[in-house]
């Protein structure tokens, strides 16, 4: 018995003793050199530990950590994975290593581009990024999202609210992120902004936007952020005075800015209420959706571009977003084609910016003055992974030739993404929408390069697809032709049947109507209208406010969007469905043409 039990300990110990030699650790130190310059290069480092744990250091990011380019380790000792990437321009990095307990090993890698779209004038970025978006579950500070914007190879990327600084004004936000800004990687802010839900019911968004280049004071000394957000009413804001989209898309292009619509088609049910007035639903419709997109393209369009991509994983929403700019364009609207990530970084591994990302072309250095044009004329490309340079006769998407005998030549390079694994498997050019020419690839291309000739004699337009593994897209921007018949799309006006009554009597009084145009929430006067009899029909730029002004009385304003019940249902019940019809821009046009405005004035004080 004795024998037997102490052979039973000694097996026991050994056991023990290959346990805690297997788990002992070591230390792996890392260096990441850019082959170009030899210089460390910030990057994303995904460790996967002998355990099969994948190394993270901030809850904001958990497929990995960020590095500056050097990194230590402490890890179980035993095989180890070790991959690194830095954008979609770059050939990814994929290692095993099996490190031994009690030991510092050492390995140097060095990044190559597989494709520098820099040299070529294409600079990415990406708009829609929050450092705190509102949940504030992870707390992040500048430093970090500055490092991200670098490991992720973005030219800039532009931080919206909230900041993790008090009182951000323009210029402290300005110097914040100047100071952690490199000529590689600009760091900006911007905003959400709009992000207008009707009188805070999400059930009634009226959609989101992003901004870039927008100067941060007005020429008046106004904040510009405390404009935006003024103009805008949030969750359950019901108290606020309402603003149209179209109001702020002003104040943004007057701050020399472009401005898109971000997840068009976005929404789930859920439960709301219980704030702000609004009664408790355990199931309705909580909106992301740019239900007023169709009223403002009728107006202007008072916006710049489109996300026809926003997250990688929106696979159905970025679908029928892709389907909303292909119907603009067939009705001569030319929109930009854009995307965004809308990564928070205060949300559990949501801190991922640029993915997917917009591609704009400058030519000379960069500055986002310079890109806030581009991406307005949409010279642009959006991708989830791969890389995309089409040109017409050498010219970037976004631009416009005349439809003739002349034969041009469409020239198309793209490359799959050097993060992933996978090649390109397809590429499509579409006209009007629909496939004209199309090239399936063997599944084992990482890149392509073709001419075609185009011959192009009437109105129409052209972009480029390129699919890549799982899903990956790249869309160009729009190219156009244009033939001698072809007239631009003008701006809705609003016929309006104004009244202007004594409130108490409902006498009609003899008035002046100004139209009046807001810049966020800044008004500025236009053209008026005399009101002998009190009532007239008024043709007035949709965009306009009226205020009624008679001796005697005080004046009133309203708006022949925001104060017209019809119109303001009909597009606040938008569904995503109907977004994507061409008979709800024409329902809307109707309402336009039928507009009732009933000012009713109260007397002054002797």
């Amino acid at each position: 018995m004795k024998l037997g039990h102490a052979l039973w300990l000694a097996a026991a110990s050994f056991l023990v003793w290959i346990g805690e030699a297997a788990g002992a650790d070591a230390v792996l130190r890392g260096k990441v050199n850019d082959a170009l310059t030899g210089r460390l290069t910030p990057c994303t480092v995904i460790i996967t530990d002998a355990n099969g744990k994948v190394v993270t250091e901030s809850p904001s990011f958990s497929d990995g950590f960020r590095s500056s380019g050097e990194f230590t380790k402490r890890l179980p000792a035993g095989p180890t994975r070790i991959r690194i990437t830095r954008g979609f321009e770059t050939k990814a990095i994929n290692q095993k290593v099996n490190l031994v307990a009690g030991e510092t090993n050492r390995l140097t890698f060095t990044l190559e581009r597989a494709v520098n779209l820099r040299e070529r004038g294409w600079f990415a970025g990406d708009s829609h990024v929050h450092m705190l978006h509102g949940e504030r579950t992870v707390q992040v500070d500048f430093d970090y999202v500055a490092l991200t914007a670098q490991a992720e190879d973005l030219q800039y990327m532009s931080l919206a609210q909230a900041w993790n600084l008090d009182d951000p004004t323009p210029e402290r936000l300005e110097g914040e992120l100047a100071r952690l800004s490199t000529p590689d990687c600009l760091l900006t802010w911007n905003l959400e902004a709009p992000k207008n839900y009707y009188k805070g019911d999400a059930g009634r968004c009226l959609g989101h936007c992003w901004t870039i280049g927008v100067r941060g004071r007005t020429r008046e000394g106004k904040d510009v952020i405390r404009e935006l957000m003024d103009a805008s009413a949030w969750d359950y804001e019901s108290s606020k005075p309402t603003y149209a989209n179209f109001e702020s898309h002003q104040l943004i292009h007057d701050q020399g800015g472009a401005v898109s619509y971000s997840h068009p088609v976005r929404w789930w049910t859920g439960a709301w209420g219980g704030h702000g007035g609004y009664p408790k639903v355990d199931r309705m419709r909580i909106s992301n959706m740019a239900v007023e997109l169709p009223l403002d393209t009728l107006l202007g369009p008072t916006y710049d571009g489109l996300d026809i991509i926003t997250g990688p994983g929106e696979v159905e929403a970025n679908a029928k977003a892709f389907e909303i700019w292909c119907m603009l364009l067939n009705h001569g609207y030319r929109i930009a084609a854009t995307g965004s990530s809308d990564a928070c970084f205060d949300r559990p591994g949501g801190g991922v910016p640029g993915m997917p990302r917009t591609y704009t072309f400058l030519s000379g250095e960069f500055s986002l003055a310079k890109a806030a044009k581009a991406i307005a004329a949409g010279k642009t490309f959006v991708t989830t992974g791969p890389l995309l340079i089409t040109t017409i006769d050498k010219n970037p998407p976004g631009s416009a030739f005349s439809a003739g005998p002349k034969t041009r030549v469409l020239s198309i390079e793209a490359w799959a993404s050097g993060r992933d694994r996978g090649a390109l498997t397809r590429i499509e050019v579409l006209r009007n929408r629909q496939v004209w020419r199309e090239f399936t690839l063997d599944g084992n291309s990482g890149s392509f390069q073709t001419n075609v000739s185009l011959l192009e004699k009437e109105t129409s337009w052209y972009c480029v697809r390129v699919f890549g593994p799982e899903r990956q897209t790249a869309v160009s921007g729009a190219f156009y032709f244009a033939d001698k018949s072809r007239r631009p799309p003008q701006p809705v006006r609003a016929q309006v049947r104004a009244q202007v009554q004594d409130a108490e009597t409902g006498m009609l009084l003899a008035a002046v109507l100004t139209e009046v145009t807001l810049s966020g929430t800044v008004a500025r006067e236009g053209k008026r209208h005399r009101l002998q009899t009190g009532e007239a029909r008024v043709y007035v730029p949709g965009t306009a406010r009226l205020r009624a002004e008679a001796r005697g009385y005080a004046p009133m304003t309203l708006s022949p969007f925001l104060d017209s019940p019809d119109l303001v249902k009909t597009v606040t019940t938008f569904s995503a469905q109907d977004l994507s019809k061409w008979q709800s821009f024409d329902q809307l046009k109707r309402q336009l043409d039928n507009v009732d405005l009933v000012f009713r004035l109260q007397k002054t004080s002797p």
